[in-house]
C-alpha cells in the first residue's frame, strides 16, 4: 500500500512513518520540513508542502496514494478556557484538513484517516463513565473545538472515500515532550508531588498502539467507517501511573496527600489550573468499537509502553 503521512516530522508522525514501513508498506511523507526522518529508507519518500491550503499542491502529492492518514494539527494551548485563539486553530485544524481531504478525494485516494483528539469530546469524565464514539461532543478549548469541527466537515462529506476519525488521548512514547515529559523528569529527579490523595482514572495511548491501530484500519477490507476510539487498555490513576514511571526508571516515586480541591485552588491562583485538572480528575476513553469490528488488541500493555518510554537506557535510543 502506497501511504501519504502528513505531519511526518512529528512525534507521533515518526512513529507511524517507522511502524508502516516496518509492516512493508511504501511511505510518502509531507511535512513543512526540508529534512526527512528517514533519508536512506528505500520505500520513503519525503515531500515538503510549502503550501498546505492548497488544494493543488495537495493533488499532486496525493497522486500515487492509496490511502492518507493525516496528523499535521496545532494542539497546544495554555488555557482552555481562552478561546481567543481559535480562528488561529481553526486554519490548521480545519482548513488545512480541508484542502487536504477535498485533494484526496479527486486524486482518487481509497482510504482516509484523520487523526483527531478525544478532546473534540470534552475533557474530563465522572466517576463511571467513558467516551466513547457516540458521546455528545462538548469541546472546551481552541484546540477541542476545532478538531470537532474538522470532524463534522470530513463527515459530511464520508461518501466520497472511505474516512475515519481516530481519537486519542495523551499520547505517549519514546521522544515524548510537553507535560509528559516534565512529569517523568520530575519522577525521575525524586520531586516530593502532592498526589497521593488523587483517585482519578486516565486513558494514555502509547505510540505502537496507536501506530498499530491505524495500520489495523488501513489494511481491513472492509470498514465501515466513521469514528473509532484508540487507547491502552490500562486506565491508571495518576498515583499509579508516577509509581510505575518510578518502577521503570529505577526511581523511588515521592507523593505525599494533600487535598485534591485545595491542590486545584491553589494551581489556578498561580495560573497552572488546567494543567493540574489533568492529573487531578478522569479521562477514561472506550476503545470497544475498534476491538468489536476490527479485533483489534492493543499489543503493549501501559507497562511495556512505559518500559520503552522511560525506562533505562531511553536517552541512547532517543538521541
Amino acid at each position: 500500500m502506497r501511504v501519504l503521512v502528513t505531519g511526518v516530522s512529528g512525534f507521533i508522525g515518526e512513529h507511524l512513518a517507522k511502524h508502516l514501513l516496518e509492516k512493508g508498506h511504501k511511505v510518502r511523507g509531507a511535512s513543512r520540513w526540508l529534512d526527512s526522518p528517514f533519508p536512506r529508507e528505500e520505500k520513503y519518500e519525503h515531500v515538503t508542502i510549502e503550501d498546505p491550503f492548497s488544494k493543488k499542491a495537495w493533488r499532486e502529492i496525493t497522486s500515487e496514494a492509496n490511502a492518507v492518514v493525516h496528523l499535521i494539527a496545532k494542539t497546544h494551548t495554555q488555557d482552555a478556557g481562552d478561546l481567543s485563539d481559535l480562528s488561529e486553530y481553526r486554519l490548521t485544524n480545519v482548513d488545512i484538513t480541508k484542502a487536504l481531504f477535498e485533494a484526496s478525494w479527486k486524486a482518487g485516494v481509497k482510504r482516509f484517516i484523520y487523526m483527531s483528539s478525544i478532546k473534540a469530546v470534552g475533557e474530563e469524565t465522572s466517576p463511571g463513565e467513558a467516551f466513547a464514539e457516540d458521546s455528545p461532543c462538548k469541546p472546551v478549548d481552541p484546540c477541542g473545538i476545532s478538531k470537532r469541527e474538522a470532524e463534522e466537515m470530513i463527515l459530511k462529506y464520508r461518501g466520497k472515500m472511505s474516512t475515519v476519525v481516530l481519537r486519542a488521548p495523551l499520547v505517549y512514547g519514546p521522544g515524548v515532550k510537553g507535560n509528559f515529559l516534565r512529569l517523568m523528569e520530575e519522577v525521575e529527579k525524586g520531586t516530593p508531588l502532592p498526589l497521593a490523595s488523587v483517585k482519578n482514572a486516565r486513558s494514555l495511548a502509547f505510540t505502537g498502539n496507536l501506530s498499530a491501530a491505524v495500520v489495523k484500519i488501513l489494511e481491513a477490507e472492509t470498514l465501515a467507517g466513521g469514528i473509532y476510539h484508540v487507547a491502552d487498555d490500562e486506565k491508571p490513576s495518576t498515583p499509579e501511573l508516577i509509581e510505575m514511571m518510578a518502577a521503570v526508571m529505577g526511581a523511588k516515586p515521592r507523593l505525599f496527600y494533600s487535598p485534591t480541591g485545595l491542590l486545584e485552588k491553589v494551581a489556578g491562583f498561580s495560573g497552572r489550573g488546567e494543567m493540574v485538572k489533568k492529573l487531578t480528575r478522569s479521562l477514561v476513553v472506550s476503545h470497544e468499537r475498534l476491538k468489536n469490528e476490527l479485533e483489534f488488541k492493543p499489543p503493549y500493555s501501559l507497562r511495556r509502553g512505559l518500559e520503552l518510554t522511560c525506562g533505562k537506557g531511553r536517552r541512547s535510543r532517543d538521541s
